[in-house]
């Protein structure tokens, strides 16, 4: 069953930290389809209606690669337009060519002024090292290898190596490594109570600030499904964004919209993993998150 208690928290939030608020930042995605699909990437007219759904509800948007999709540069174009900020992201596995070719789409956006002030960052690899895709000296590798690039380009903003905040602490070389560290963290995979969550995450964030001995440390995603199993959405995004508000934490929330595709992607009919959008697939901002702005 839905959590009722969504109108209670929203005035809550509201009360203290002011009548509107809008997130800190989405994750986005313009699949629409499987891998298979010849149709699964939206269409740039598309990505521009999903940059302009999401300036209504958050300021800024993630992406995870620059290549699928042709993301790089259809999600940087649409976001500018509709004032969102941007973070960047590079897909890569064991496979050097993975890296080579998110860096000559970085090349391109660099090349053609796409890249401007509007990105705020881009991380490499997206929860690479927990599905054991690459090594720790891998990652490190791509890293160096990203910042050698905007080196020679003097751009300055920072570079990160997204994983899940358990992954990180275990590899304390690559909090070393990178600029910021940038993490994955959801309390509803850990199985946690909806109401207990936000203190759960806490605890985990507070331990991987010690580790990161000073550097800014960002949450890349976290997110709760509003449907499937233990659907509290609303209690959740009300309760974290409340809580990264007063400790003034950078974050991203998974995800922007629905992914249906990943039912027929996963072979599985009732999968959590298409339900974690604020609006669902068809850009309607779902009942339970009517408390984020919308102006």
């Amino acid at each position: 069953m839905m959590s009722r208690r969504w109108p209670f928290l929203a005035v809550l939030y509201t009360a203290v930290y002011g009548v509107d608020f809008k997130l800190y930042g989405v994750n986005y995605n313009s699949r629409q389809g499987p891998d298979w699909d010849p149709n699964r990437c939206k269409s740039q007219a598309q990505v521009d209606t999903d940059m302009m759904a999401i300036a209504t509800v958050a300021s800024r948007v993630r992406i995870f690669s620059l290549v699928d999709c042709n993301q790089g540069f259809m999600v940087t174009t649409a976001a500018k337009k509709a004032g969102l900020g941007i973070w960047l992201g590079m897909w890569v596995s064991n496979n050097q060519s993975s890296l080579n070719n998110e860096l000559a789409a970085l090349d391109a956006l660099v090349t053609n002024n796409v890249v401007d002030n509007s990105i705020e960052g881009i991380h490499v690899g997206s929860e690479s090292l927990y599905r054991k895709d690459i090594t720790p000296d891998q990652a490190i590798n791509y890293f160096a290898a990203v910042k050698t690039y905007l080196g020679t380009k003097q751009l300055t903003f920072p570079v990160s190596i997204t994983d899940v905040l358990d992954t990180l602490l275990e590899y304390p070389q690559v909090i070393s490594a990178v600029d910021v560290v940038m993490a994955n963290a959801f309390p509803f995979w850990e199985q946690v109570d909806v109401d207990a969550a936000v203190n759960s995450f806490k605890t985990k964030f507070n331990t991987l600030v010690g580790a990161a001995h000073g550097k800014e440390v960002l949450i890349g995603e976290t997110g709760w499904p509003s449907a499937g199993v233990n659907t509290n959405a609303s209690t959740y995004v009300a309760n974290f964004a409340a809580f990264a508000a007063a400790a003034e934490l950078k974050y991203f929330m998974f995800t922007a919209f629905d992914d249906l595709w990943k039912i027929a992607q996963e072979g599985v009919i009732d999968t959590v993993e298409a339900h974690f959008g604020l609006f669902d697939a068809t850009r309607n901002l779902k009942s339970e998150l009517e408390y984020l702005t919308t102006g």
